[in-house]
């Protein structure tokens, strides 16, 4: 199940599976050229707020989650409605009601919520993921500005790689206003998902709020398993009505 706090296209990205389409994302583009160093200075600040927020922000959300057939028909769907309550530190999720097909599984979702609050509660720095516009990431990753959009030139594409890629990089693109630094959207695949994983993909869209910055919308498409336990699953999760916790 998709985590659904403020980050979470961060982090579920390492243990979830999605599927977009990116073959070639972290490629280099013909015409390329690396971003300015300064851009990515000011967007590791837009990442940090980003993340700093994320720990403050309560919100209203929904999740759809659809499990695909081997025809690539839609077999199941499960819908969420939930809230995000922040004491300031620590997001914690309140689901008010979930349906799989007509049948009410709430009860099971909230049982969800409280395993995945438990096991961030004993997450390890180490396994963070190394996101590329996070602070001390240039490092650890390669740059290309590979697209200006022609009707606001402020805005532009950016594609990386990491240079030693892991369980805990990302390659793909992300469009950031360059005016005022901040990422827009960000399209990313885990560079070597882990074990029983067939890919990891994902779609993040940003939005300004009277909060600050945050998570608006995401999309996900994620297959993994073992021989005909095999499974595939793509969904879209939106946040609204952000406010800032205590």
């Amino acid at each position: 199940m998709v985590r659904r706090d403020a980050s979470l296209w961060r982090r579920r990205a390492a243990a979830f599976a999605v599927a977009l389409g990116l073959a070639g994302a972290g490629s280099r583009t013909a015409g390329a050229a690396p971003p300015d160093p300064e851009l990515l200075a000011r967007l590791s600040v837009d990442e940090q707020e980003l993340e700093r927020l994320a720990r403050r922000l309560s919100f209203r959300g929904q999740q759809v989650i659809q499990t695909i057939d081997g025809d690539g028909k839609v077999s199941s769907t499960r819908t969420t409605r939930y809230h995000v309550e922040s004491d300031g530190k620590t997001p914690h999720e309140v689901v008010e009601k979930s349906v799989e097909d007509g049948k009410d599984v709430t009860a099971d979702e909230q049982e969800t919520a409280r395993r995945q609050e438990v096991k961030r509660a004993s997450h390890k720095p180490d396994d963070e993921p190394v996101w590329p516009f996070a602070p001390g990431s240039q490092a650890r990753y390669t740059y290309d500005q590979v697209a200006v959009d022609p009707a606001h030139p402020t805005c532009v594409e950016i594609a990386f790689t990491p240079r030693d890629p892991s369980s805990r990089t990302f390659e793909g693109k992300a469009w950031v206003d360059t005016a005022d630094a901040r990422i827009l959207t960000a399209s990313v695949r885990l560079s070597k998902p882990p074990m029983l994983v067939d890919w990891v993909h994902l779609t993040a869209e940003f939005a300004s709020t009277p909060a600050g910055p945050a998570l608006r919308r995401m999309t996900f498409d994620a297959a993994g398993g073992l021989l005909f336990l095999h499974k595939h699953f793509r969904g879209e999760v939106t946040m609204s009505d952000w406010r800032v916790g205590p």
